[in-house]
């Protein structure tokens, strides 16, 4: 950040520069009322110190969707490409073509309300749970919008769209022992497994490293995806990221002996790979690889996903539904929620009881049958 010192009248100012606004023009920010040019030449150095400390921004010349373009691009570093692109998206669409107009300071509740309303409208064909996520898009960048003029407190009397439970995909357990029955010597029969026992997401498993998992203690430490690039280039479209969905998703998941067994395994056979490979290796150190070292396309394993599903001729579920299979599976088994939600590294617990509410009761019953053995037990 740059300043100067100017004249103006019979006074100095400070001038210090902000850059520019979307249209292209400069932005500055002026400190006047110096009696001497050596006074504000003295001041300087500490005047623009305080200005990059705060982040001072003219909040009286941006409006909200110039607000907005701005919250994105902070957020685009610390959130998956997925997550960002459906961010970009709602803001594009809808955010601020509704209310991007206002200046920050003079946005309202009002217009808040209004705004939410109008995506109600038949004519727009928005489902609840699109309304639900703009409407937690649109507060999360409201209420990081202070230092820029943006009120806050608007959502105090708002409620959130109310969203009808959706019935999620899982298999029961006779279901995965069918499948893991077919899917024993398929290739890339390791990813799938680990998605399983796991709950891991895809891009989760496939940007495994073999320093993630401490085969002494029987743990894996979730650090790395594989993710889409925002754009596609001579490399190709995906890419090895330490960015993980949200913070929660960085994660420690204890392993069964099973899986300890079968991931001993697979080292011993990728080892093998790599000597005859030799140099066209590519040492990612991937736990899950091509014979040469890169990782696996999502399309090359769901390709052998489907087709393991077809074999077995059980009922098809999307490869995202192995992680509601882990978690259910679980539930029913009479892990606690809490356990639960760190394994699959949602944010809370909340997420995790509502989205497996259909293995709720069965874990109440189970608990009541328990109590009354304690009664009976006079």
């Amino acid at each position: 950040m740059r300043g100067h010192v100017r004249k103006r009248g019979n006074k100095y100012a400070i001038v210090v520069d902000l850059g520019r606004d979307y249209n292209g023009k400069r932005k500055q920010k002026w400190f006047s009322g110096y009696d001497t040019k050596k006074q504000a030449e003295k001041d300087l150095p500490k005047i623009i110190m305080q200005v990059e400390n705060t982040g001072y921004v003219e909040t009286e010349d941006i409006t909200f969707g110039e607000y907005i373009k701005l919250w994105l691009e902070k957020k685009k570093d610390n959130i998956a490409y997925g997550t960002y692109h459906h961010y970009e998206s709602y803001c594009r669409n809808h955010i601020i073509p509704g209310l991007g107009k206002w200046k920050t300071k003079k946005l309202k509740e009002s217009h808040v309300k209004s705004f939410l309303m109008s995506l109600r409208d038949e004519d727009k064909s928005l489902s609840k749970r699109t309304q639900l996520h703009i409407f937690r898009v649109l507060r999360n960048a409201i209420n990081a919008g202070t230092k820029y003029g943006v009120p806050q407190n608007l959502f105090e009397d708002i409620e959130a769209p109310k969203v009808p439970r959706q019935n999620i995909e899982y298999w029961t357990q006779t279901e995965v022992k069918k499948y893991l029955s077919y899917l024993k010597g398929e290739m890339h029969f390791l990813p799938i497994f680990l998605a399983i026992t796991t709950g891991m997401r895809q891009g989760e498993v496939l940007g495994l490293r073999w320093e993630d998992i401490d085969f002494e203690n029987k743990t894996i430490s979730v650090r790395q995806q594989l993710k889409k690039k925002e754009k596609k280039d001579a490399n190709g479209r995906y890419e090895l990221s330490q960015v993980l969905k949200t913070s929660s998703s960085y994660r420690v998941i204890s392993l069964d002996s099973r899986t300890i067994e079968e991931l001993k395994k697979h080292k011993k056979k990728q080892d093998d790979d790599k000597e005859k490979a030799e140099s066209a290796y590519k040492n990612y150190n991937l736990v899950n690889a091509t014979i040469t070292g890169n990782f696996i396309l999502p399309s090359n394993l769901n390709d052998v996903y489907w087709r393991v599903i077809k074999k077995s001729g059980i009922k098809r579920i999307s490869f995202h539904a192995l992680r509601h299979t882990h978690a259910t599976i679980m539930l029913k088994q009479g892990v606690h929620p809490k356990v639960v939600q760190e394994r699959l590294g949602h944010s809370s617990i909340q997420i995790t009881l509502d989205t497996y509410s259909h293995a709720i009761p069965g874990l109440q019953k189970a608990a009541a049958e328990k109590f009354g053995e304690f009664l009976d037990d006079d």
